[in-house]
């Protein structure tokens, strides 16, 4: 998957024997499983179970901001579409350079649009950091993909809805009257709150097991991937 792909190549300038079995490994899996398919689903993606903190008051915090438009934005046609984000960090987890790896799921109704599998450029000494750098990340996706569709003329329903599992950084980003106590993390903590404050996100509590994000951190057994991946359509 893009996860063990992400993880070879990060040893292309000096592999060893064991790379190459784990990238025979992975061709194995690819000639088992050789058909993959993305279906483009007008769905939406239901909502029933999620947690959200609509009534919050950023005013206080961040002023009157808004949400940036794109120059002369053409007025937006047909029904409006629904914004899904997923995202996910394993901490550490690179045994060389204790970095981080950040897996982040978009999606335009309950089509995956984006697929971000990557190394973190930092190395956070919590896994609140790494959760908030990835937060950051996803924020930015977003905001441009927003931007996109709305350059298009694409009507879009309410700010997009992001699914993390780490309770600190759902806290953080939900509630304006959370606080910080790592100040290192400073940055990414307002950029991310400024954008929920514009309504350009909002976010709520997703349980791990749950978190499709989670397959593009971790190493996990074919059924669970299976299982979390379930959006690619498998014959």
């Amino acid at each position: 998957s893009k996860n063990e792909v992400s993880i070879m190549s990060q040893y292309q300038a000096n592999p060893r024997k064991g790379h190459l079995e784990a990238l025979y490994s992975i061709f194995c899996y690819l000639q088992a499983n050789p058909v993959r398919r993305l279906v483009f689903n007008p769905r939406r993606i239901s909502k029933e179970n999620c947690v959200f903190n609509d009534d919050a008051d950023w005013t206080q915090f961040y002023g009157d901001v808004v949400e940036e438009s794109p120059p002369r934005m053409p007025d937006p046609l047909g029904p409006a579409v629904q914004l899904s984000c997923y995202v996910d960090a394993s901490h550490a987890n690179n045994v060389v350079t204790r970095r981080s790896h950040t897996g982040i799921n978009l999606f335009l109704m309950s089509t995956p649009v984006i697929s971000h599998c990557k190394r973190q450029n930092t190395c956070e000494a919590a896994t609140f950091g790494s959760e908030l750098v990835a937060m950051r990340i996803a924020r930015d996706l977003i905001i441009a993909y927003r931007l996109k569709l709305k350059s298009f003329g694409v009507r879009i329903d309410g700010p997009a809805d992001v699914h993390c599992d780490n309770q600190g950084v759902c806290c953080n980003t939900m509630y304006p009257e959370s606080t910080l106590s790592k100040k290192h993390n400073a940055i990414n903590y307002h950029v991310v709150r400024e954008a929920v404050a514009m309504g350009a996100m909002r976010v709520c509590k997703e349980d791990t097991e749950t978190n499709n994000a989670d397959a593009l951190t971790k190493l996990l057994p074919f059924d669970k991937k299976r299982e979390l991946l379930g959006f690619l359509q498998i014959e």
